[in-house]
């Protein structure tokens, strides 16, 4: 569907342009992922759904679970845009390594590669999203105009995402150990981000932590648009954009500064 939208605008472009490059490359991440099942693309769309109705399931029928209404969706809506951080950083991690036959036979800018894969991650999420969309309309959640602001928090996430992701790119080359602290890292990130808990609890128990942890405070925004229909807190959202613009550019000086020099000790 998404090729087609984009195909007249990609055909107006002059050959061999940069955003076609990175569309192509995008498409073939995304159909990599599924090229070896029988059904294809179409698990795209039927993991979500069998995944929201696990949720579901357990904390609505089995548990009975009564911390808020419909807290199974609460918690699926956190680990939607947990998957975009930890599927970008841990592909960002290895993706010099994958992509390295492109990089040495190819003229291109090595930063495409963590777009494209930006967008490969995006179209995943997509897809994801409308399932959580349609499980959250049937449950009875409206959406008003603040759904636009979803725009702002997703581009904030991937800043920080691709951000992490250079840094650490670049560091698995030099330092192997890192992969086991990533492990640990993230660890700590998942459970202090709010995918199961508000992200208010934490920032009372120790107000500095948005510091430490900028994920609560997108996720704390994702859960005023998408789940609880609120306005969203405007000063936390200003505060994780400039966060994540600046993680961005580190990571983009540390990649374009030290890549080359990585790519010789593989």
């Amino acid at each position: 569907m998404l090729n087609k939208l984009l195909k007249p605008i990609i055909s107006r472009l002059p050959e061999n342009n940069r955003i076609e490059r990175v569309w192509k490359l995008a498409q073939l991440d995304f159909r990599k992922r599924y090229y070896h099942d029988n059904l294809g693309i179409l698990w795209s769309m039927l993991r979500p759904l069998f995944r929201i109705g696990v949720f579901y399931f357990v904390f609505k029928i089995v548990t009975k679970y009564e911390v808020m209404p419909n807290y199974g969706l609460f918690i699926f809506s956190g680990l939607v845009f947990w998957g975009i951080f930890v599927e970008g950083s841990n592909n960002g991690k290895v993706l010099l390594r994958k992509k390295r036959y492109l990089i040495e036979n190819i003229q291109f800018n090595k930063i495409d590669l963590y777009i494209s894969d930006a967008v490969a991650n995006f179209i995943s999420f997509f897809i994801t999203f409308l399932a959580y969309t349609g499980v959250a309309y049937y449950v009875g959640i409206r959406y008003d105009y603040t759904i636009f602001y979803l725009i702002i928090l997703i581009i904030n996430l991937y800043l920080i995402t691709m951000g992490t992701g250079m840094i650490l790119a670049v560091l698995y080359i030099y330092v192997k150990d890192i992969n086991h602290l990533w492990d640990i890292i993230r660890l700590f990130l998942f459970w202090t981000s709010g995918v199961f808990l508000r992200g208010e609890k934490f920032l009372e128990f120790f107000p500095p932590f948005l510091y430490i942890n900028p994920l609560v405070g997108i996720m704390m925004n994702v859960r005023n648009v998408i789940f609880f229909i609120e306005p969203i807190d405007i000063e936390l959202l200003s505060f994780c954009f400039i966060y994540g613009i600046g993680l961005y550019l580190l990571g983009y000086t540390i990649f374009t500064r030290f890549s080359d020099l990585a790519l010789e000790r593989y």
